[in-house]
């Protein structure tokens, strides 16, 4: 039986969704990002379908979020990065964690996410070696491109936002696996968009992929076209994600 604990690891709070059976065991492990304005608790059915593959599923909070939720800052786009760059900064934390109890078994971690959850996998990507696979799903791997067409679309709007902004968020350029490529380094990678998603642009996951086509690096990088679907992730993919870590981590 799948069953879902809670934790703290410091001030992060995650479920730790495994198989009962396999709590003390050594399994592959993935962290699970889920998206803005979410919460750990809406990629449980996720998580559930992961464990069932003999796989130790961590869904942690982003700050922001969830029991961490705060109130969005009224600058476009400040507190959505904040939320990501806190997701970058954790990573090492809970995979740390984890290996300090022995419970990754022969070092295969996986990674992946739904919308923000997924721009926070494509970073990660990028300064990360010691990921063995990963999921962006309905997330942009340009998050230069992303970042602009945020200030593009304030500035129509005419909303406030700093002169400065590009460079108060200026981090984002060494994160921007658009920029870095090569790093995915023939990892496996799975891309999953709508082609009527609205949130997120369709085309800068597509792009990215059509851009990288034939380069050794990218050997093992999949796209997966959701025709008219939207931003909204259905039953079959959640089990195509389930299939693709337990291929790719076992």
């Amino acid at each position: 039986m799948v069953k879902v604990y809670q934790r703290m690891i410091q001030d992060v709070p995650v479920l730790e969704v495994v198989e009962e059976s396999q709590f003390s065991e050594a399994l592959p492990l993935v962290i699970f990002y889920h998206g803005w304005r979410s919460s750990k608790e809406l990629v449980l059915t996720q998580a559930r379908k992961l464990a069932q593959k003999n796989i130790r599923v961590i869904l942690p909070d982003a700050m922001n979020h969830g029991q961490r939720h705060a109130d969005i800052s009224s600058i476009p786009s400040m507190t959505f990065w904040n939320s990501i760059q806190g997701n970058l900064a954790e990573f090492s934390l809970l995979k740390n964690f984890y290996e300090k109890k022995n419970l990754i078994k022969d070092g295969k971690i996986g990674v992946g996410g739904y919308s923000m959850g997924g721009m926070t996998t494509g970073a990660l990507l990028t300064a990360h070696p010691e990921i063995t696979a990963a999921t962006i799903i309905m997330g942009t791997p340009n998050l230069n491109a992303y970042a602009k067409l945020v200030r593009d679309d304030a500035v129509k709007r005419q909303l406030y936002i700093p002169e400065d902004l590009k460079y108060l968020t200026s981090w984002i350029e060494h994160y921007d696996l658009n920029s870095h490529p090569e790093k995915i380094n023939n990892r496996p990678v799975l891309f999953w968009h709508g082609t009527d998603d609205h949130r997120i642009p369709y085309e800068q996951s597509k792009n990215f992929f059509d851009s990288i086509q034939g380069q050794p690096y990218a050997e093992q990088v999949a796209f997966i076209t959701g025709y008219k679907a939207g931003h909204l992730v259905e039953t079959r993919l959640m089990d195509k994600i389930a299939n693709f870590f337990e291929y790719y981590l076992e």
